[in-house]
């Protein structure tokens, strides 16, 4: 009797561990994308762009030759084009290690003019707010067939390229329109030179989202009264300075005494670029913020 109610027990326990055993066996695997395997989670094929709100002053006042102002409408105006994403089909593939298609930033651009009333809220006929949206990078190439988990994977996967695909063709639009708003652009040339009024209207009507960056074109040969509003909250003022007279200490000199009435408003580098510079400098400005020549 005994043994037979043994011999019953290990059947019983026999059978819960088999039970156990095909039901680890026939629970679904985690997806493709799952804190524990990554690289198919949703969204993780792709990289965000980041946004930049930028702010330019163009100074086309007497002081100047009339080519410094229409030479910087011209490079900003050729610099937002270049925005435009190719129209050839999103890669698919990329080498190991390196993304399909790389990210690129969008950008929330105001320009204004330098003028006698440059602070002024009526000067919408010589101001451009242009935007082109950011583009996601496509960081992960298509899957193969056969591959772990293919299908879960190829669905996302194909999710993301058509997100690349699309922000890709609004930015290539964006960028089209925004380049011929920047070239319609009016140049005042009768004006006076408040110069640092422009820049204060820039810091109190741009977007606050993103991260900032300032241009300024100017001889900084201001002959009106400095107005100072805003804050620059530490953002860099990069500065296309022309020097027409040619005299390099009173430019100089100029540029640091408009550098002191910056520090002000809490500018963070003022970094100047001599103008022969200003076509590359402001393409790498447009793209990355930065006015690197």
């Amino acid at each position: 009797m005994a043994a037979g109610i043994g011999a019953l027990f290990v059947v019983v326990i026999a059978a819960l561990l088999a039970g156990r055993s095909f039901a680890a066996s026939s629970r679904p695997s985690p997806p493709a994308g799952s804190a524990t395997s990554g690289p198919g989670q949703p969204g993780a094929e792709t990289s965000p762009g980041g946004d930049w709100t930028l702010g330019a002053c163009i100074d086309p006042t007497l002081s100047l030759i009339p080519s410094f102002a229409t030479g910087i409408r011209a490079d900003l105006t050729q610099a937002v084009g270049r925005l435009a994403p190719p129209s050839a089909p999103v890669r698919t593939s990329a080498p190991p290690g390196q993304p399909v298609s790389p990210p690129q930033a969008g950008i929330d651009l105001t320009i204004r003019e330098v003028d006698t009333t440059s602070f002024s809220t009526t000067m919408a006929a010589y101001t451009r707010e242009v935007r082109v949206p950011a583009v996601p990078g496509l960081t992960i190439s298509r899957p193969e067939p056969g591959s772990n988990d293919y299908a879960n994977r190829l669905r996302i996967w194909t999710q993301d390229y058509q997100t690349v695909a699309a922000a890709r063709g609004a930015a290539r639009t964006a960028a089209a329109r925004a380049s011929d708003a920047i070239g319609s652009l009016p140049l005042d040339r009768n004006g006076s030179s408040a110069i640092s009024a422009c820049v204060s209207a820039l810091l109190v009507t741009v977007p606050s989202g993103g991260n900032h960056s300032y241009l300024l074109a100017s001889d900084l040969q201001e002959n009106i009264a400095p107005q100072l509003h805003g804050s620059f909250h530490g953002a860099p003022l990069y500065v296309v300075q022309g020097c027409d007279q040619g005299n390099g200490n009173e430019c100089a000199a100029l540029l640091e005494s408009f550098t002191k009435e910056m520090k002000k408003l809490d500018v963070g580098r003022v970094i100047p670029i001599r103008p022969e510079n200003a076509a590359r400098a402001i393409g790498n400005w447009i793209r990355t913020g930065q006015a690197t020549s």
